[in-house]
């Protein structure tokens, strides 16, 4: 989609965003992170990534601290009834060149240092539940939107950050939330001052706040994909060759009807196709497709069901099939369906 350039800042009621940073730890006596979550505070202008229409947006910000408590404040902040249209974490990644967005908070904490309070565990999960991913896709964020390049990354690490992103995800999952999906939160890992002035980090974090209110171009459909673990691999399936992208492979789902929630799609697109109970956990990630003039914001979502391929019934599908990180498929790929497999592959060769 063409963006339009700059436009009037929107009308409407405004949106609240919320950007995080964390105190210094360790032998550090400055955090980039909390200098630059303490640039959001009151009104800001944000631009609509799609269509350059400028938004004018009530930001607040919040500085965690590097312990336990910190990594529950905003997961227990939501538990307590409030609400944020986005959700920016911000950390300090010692080791970055670049900045580096975060898809996926990994279920496991292994401390490679003390927190501020002493704490230092190792070898553990965080609930045990598995690896959670945010539903917004940055893979097609537009490097022109930002003072400087990026990398994507599937690994935020086994410290407080990512302890931090996990609760917060595992939060909104379970807040109540009136849209498809609950608000978008990720997470953004800073280079230090040395690699990234704090005028360009700002901006880096305002750009990724547009992206995240703004997820994808408008009018977009919401799609939930369904990750049906098997003991060893998951479970795909070939479309009717009927079908739009028919004779292809992908991950059973559908369509999110208006007033469903990703949750309730799940379950109904899974009954229907499959003839199967499942029971939505949670996202593990989004992908943004296009058809012809149409997008698609897919959204995989964990599920557990009985892993029992036999009660499957193909009532929209051709074939079905079990697959592991060694399986080659035969055939194409629906959409993005095979970067998803990608994705779940690169996600547990980190195992929790």
């Amino acid at each position: 989609m063409k963006n339009l350039g700059p436009q009037p800042p929107s009308m409407s009621s405004r949106k609240h965003v919320l950007v995080t940073g964390f105190e210094p730890f360790g032998e550090h006596d400055f955090n980039i992170s909390e200098a630059v979550a303490r640039c959001f505070s009151g009104e800001k202008e944000l631009f609509n990534p799609w269509t350059g229409e400028s938004v004018l947006v009530e930001a607040e910000f919040c500085i965690l601290t590097v312990d336990e408590a910190g990594s529950l404040h905003i997961a227990q902040r939501l538990a307590d009834g409030e609400r944020w249209d986005a959700i920016l974490h911000l950390g300090l990644c010692e080791r970055c060149e670049l900045p580096r967005i975060e898809r996926t908070a990994r279920d496991i904490l292994d401390m490679r240092m003390p927190d501020n309070q002493g704490r230092q565990v190792t070898g553990a999960t965080i609930d045990g539940e598995g690896h959670r991913g945010t539903w917004v896709d940055p893979t097609v964020w537009d490097d022109a939107q930002f003072p400087t390049t990026f990398d994507v990354s599937t690994d935020a690490g086994a410290y407080l950050c990512n302890e931090t992103y996990f609760q917060t995800l595992k939060q909104l999952v379970l807040s109540p939330h009136s849209a498809a999906l609950p608000p978008p939160c990720i997470f953004l890992h800073l280079p230090n001052v040395d690699r990234i002035s704090l005028e360009n980090a700002e901006q880096f974090a305002t750009a990724c706040l547009a992206y995240l209110l703004f997820p994808s171009p408008p009018a977009s459909i919401d799609v939930v994909a369904a990750y049906l673990p098997l003991a060893n691999g998951h479970v795909i399936m070939k479309r009717a060759l009927s079908d739009a992208d028919g004779g292809m492979w992908e991950y059973p789902g559908g369509k999110c009807e208006p007033t469903e929630s990703w949750r309730e799609a799940t379950v109904r697109e899974l009954m229907e196709e499959l003839e199967i109970d499942v029971s939505p956990q949670h996202p593990i990630g989004t992908w943004l497709r296009s058809r012809g003039d149409e997008y698609y914001s897919v959204h995989l979502v964990q599920c557990d069901w009985s892993r029992d391929l036999e009660s499957i019934c193909l009532n929209a599908h051709e074939t079905i099939a079990a697959v592991d990180e060694h399986t080659e498929v035969d055939g194409e790929w629906a959409g993005r369906d095979g970067e998803m497999h990608a994705h779940i592959t690169e996600v547990d060769s980190n195992p929790c």
